[in-house]
């Protein structure tokens, strides 16, 4: 009878509710958690944003891990029924895969249950939260939950909390269930976003699992077709990124990518480019392609776009005339400043620009501008970095370079000695002066109990 259905669903649901708080349920249009982002968005925002291109799944995070349920959550509502959730005293029978267990992606209705503690991975702020949710309900996880879990991780933690991350028993016994999942699904059982979230998940974490990385390529494989743009680049960047080069899944994809270059929004051509030259699988034919495509859609690129795109031609040595002349005209002090993440920016278009030997002393004095005012927020290697590019493009900016040794005079002790030795061959290069970081170094190598009489020799000296 429906109200004997209706008890048995309560009291499927009633072991979550301790997390969730009595009574509360997944409502569909509220405002969700974008992973990355410290903004509400709701359903209708995330159609948006994905076919205006935004939201990256790389570099903001990103990912509506609640769109898969919302149909079956309607479906549900007007008369169809879940499976029901195993309880912890039942026997396992291994990962929530297929038939009546709902898979990641299976077409079988999911339990409101899996929907719910999605909810609770999406929302939860900390990989400690996140955990907790993992810890608490991990016998009833399904394969959804699960790569929702690896995709939040690696979307909260910190880089340097990846370590005590991944010692962590319990994303231990994640990733060993994660990789049973992988390696006993059948082919088209997970989707593109499941299959993408996971291989980005794990190159964020810097999980380099051989194993998980096959299983992963040979599903993508068998379903390259049923790609799209987002996830075909998420996807390839993430296996440049951990160094696995699957010669048949790149070549898969550089076709898949052929197709649907037209598709591509920006920031998609700019990983789809930078995933090949980094992987040294580089299709001439798709870059040519991908650089027309870009000039034609240039007004949309943001300076990480650009500055990627660039990096990725002149590390494939594809230099292209055009392109490097074109994105040089945006490259002002302006739009530069206003840049997110612009020691990345800075350092990728100095770098594109010097290796591909491509002079424009316009788009180097920008570049020094800007960053003569931020030198503080660079990491010391990119500062290094910047260094060497100026000196290989042989751009001699003394009111740069004045900067740059005031910062690493301060932040002397930050630097490893290879970085420091590539910032003084880089100086030697240009031939400028490196007296003040000289003494700063003869200082910091005093030996501790000589400083004292340092210090009282100076006092005497005054």
């Amino acid at each position: 009878s429906r109200a004997s259905e209706s008890a048995a669903a309560t009291k499927r649901e009633a072991p979550l509710r301790g997390l969730l708080g009595d009574g509360k349920r997944l409502n569909a249009s509220a405002p969700e958690f974008l992973p990355g982002s410290n903004v509400a968005w709701t359903a209708a925002d995330s159609v948006s944003k994905a076919s205006s291109g935004g939201a990256s799944l790389i570099f903001g995070g990103g990912g509506d891990f609640l769109s898969k349920y919302r149909q079956a959550h309607s479906d549900r509502e007007a008369g169809s029924h879940g499976v029901r959730l195993r309880r912890k005293s039942e026997p396992s029978s291994g990962p929530l895969l297929s038939g009546s267990c709902a898979s990641a992606s299976a077409s079988s209705v999911p339990d409101k249950a899996h929907v719910q503690l999605n909810s609770m991975l999406v929302h939860a702020r900390s990989w400690e939260k996140i955990l907790q949710v993992v810890e608490s309900h991990f016998d009833d996880f399904n394969a959804v939950n699960l790569i929702t879990a690896l995709h939040r991780l690696a979307t909260v933690v910190l880089n340097a909390r990846k370590g005590q991350l991944r010692h962590d028993v319990r994303f231990k016994r994640l990733i060993h269930r994660l990789s049973d999942t992988l390696r006993n699904a059948d082919a088209g059982a997970l989707k593109p976003q499941d299959l993408s979230n996971v291989a980005w998940g794990l190159a964020k974490l810097g999980l380099l699992n051989a194993a998980l990385f096959g299983h992963i390529a040979e599903h993508i494989i068998q379903t390259i077709s049923d790609f799209e743009p987002v996830n075909l680049s998420m996807t390839l960047w993430a296996f440049a990124r951990s160094g696995f080069l699957d010669e048949k899944l790149f070549r898969a994809a550089s076709a898949e990518v052929h197709r649907q270059l037209p598709e591509f929004q920006p920031q998609q051509i700019a990983n789809t480019t930078w995933a090949m030259a980094k992987s040294g699988f580089v299709d001439e034919e798709l870059f040519q392609a991908a650089a027309k495509l870009s000039l034609q859609k240039l007004g949309e690129f943001q300076p990480m776009n650009y500055s990627m795109l660039l990096y990725s031609f002149a590390l494939a040595k594809l230099p292209h005339p055009e392109l490097f002349e074109e994105v040089g005209r945006k490259c002002t002090i302006t739009s530069l400043s206003s840049a997110l993440s612009a020691p990345h920016v800075l350092t990728n278009l100095a770098l594109a620009y010097s290796e591909a030997s491509v002079t424009n002393v316009a788009v180097f004095d920008a570049i020094a501008a800007v960053a003569s005012s931020s030198l503080y927020d660079f990491r010391t290697q990119q500062i290094a970095t910047l260094a060497q590019a100026f000196a290989k493009a042989h751009v001699r900016h003394e009111k740069f370079f004045e900067s740059v040794s005031n910062v690493v005079v301060h932040r002397l002790s930050e630097f490893k000695q290879h970085d420091m030795q590539d910032l003084l061959y880089a100086y030697q290069q240009l031939d400028l002066s490196t007296v003040s970081i000289l003494k700063a170094q003869q200082w910091q190598d005093q030996p501790p109990t000589s400083l004292p009489w340092l210090a009282v020799l100076a006092f005497v000296a005054l």
